[in-house]
């Protein structure tokens, strides 16, 4: 029953990538909003079909997690930060191959029961990696919107129509910048709390699994960005380039070990 609501939940997306192409580069109108938030509303309704009191660590639900999240982020700063919603015209698109892949991995997971109270710290836990990735997710986006104005400024490709819709490079270079600083600090305390919870169930510290080691390797490089941006005003396709791998690196991390665990060594 779920992959229907998924293929639902796909079709609603439509309007909002439509309107982000085909829509004036002004200000998100009342019907761009609104295809937003049935975007959201779809994504979101498929996600909570997966919970009932449970956690499903399958591929599938971690994506469209990721979609839902990342939708409802790039919602809440748009209305902070007016040229943020014109990156609507690549999230929009990449969000929605993610949701096809959600499709094509339906049902493969583990459910895990986190009502119990001893789990609490895994509940934290979650929240902070998904929130860190759905950061990553736009962070990547604003990086990558460098990468093509850069590139058409290199090939004196000025008036373009696609790129016209995307913020200019200093305004996607400070965005990037800027959800990377917070995606630092969700990270941290999703690292914290993962060490409480392996205190908690086990005793030890911290167990150096592949997804911990990626974390940790995604902390540091994105400290590194921070302090050279900071020290040494690193911006541009230099920036771009550590943004892109802190977002492999989470990829890897979250959904990347789960396709590992849940797809490529089950079938």
């Amino acid at each position: 029953m779920t992959i229907y609501w998924g293929m639902i939940a796909l079709v609603s997306m439509i309007p909002a990538i439509l309107l982000s192409w085909f829509g004036k580069n002004e200000s998100p109108s009342l019907g761009e909003r609104g295809s937003m938030f049935l975007a959201l509303a779809g994504s979101s309704f498929v996600t909570l079909l997966h919970f009932g009191g449970q956690w499903d660590s399958g591929v599938s639900i971690s994506i469209w997690v990721t979609i839902s999240f990342s939708l409802l982020l790039f919602m809440c700063f748009s209305l902070l930060v007016k040229d943020f919603s014109r990156l609507a015209i690549l999230l929009l698109p990449y969000l929605f191959v993610l949701g096809i892949f959600a499709l094509l991995w339906e049902g493969r997971g583990s459910p895990q029961d986190i009502k119990d109270g001893s789990d609490f710290w895994l509940v934290l836990h979650i929240i902070a990696s998904v929130i860190t990735y759905a950061l990553c997710t736009l962070a990547a986006i604003s990086a990558f919107a460098v990468l093509l104005r850069e590139r058409a400024l290199k090939e004196k490709k000025i008036e373009n129509k696609f790129l016209e819709k995307l913020p200019a490079v200093y305004v996607s270079d400070r965005f990037q910048v800027s959800l990377l600083t917070m995606a630092e600090v969700v990270l941290g305390l999703g690292i914290l709390t993962g060490i409480a919870r392996q205190y908690s169930s086990s005793g030890n510290l911290i167990e150096f699994d592949h997804k911990t080691l990626l974390a940790l390797i995604a902390f540091f490089v994105i400290a590194v960005l921070l302090v050279l941006h900071r020290f040494i005003g690193i911006r541009g396709q230099s920036a771009v380039r550590f943004v892109l791998a802190v977002y492999l690196l989470m990829t890897l991390a979250y959904p990347g070990v789960k396709l590992v665990t849940d797809v490529l060594i089950t079938s």
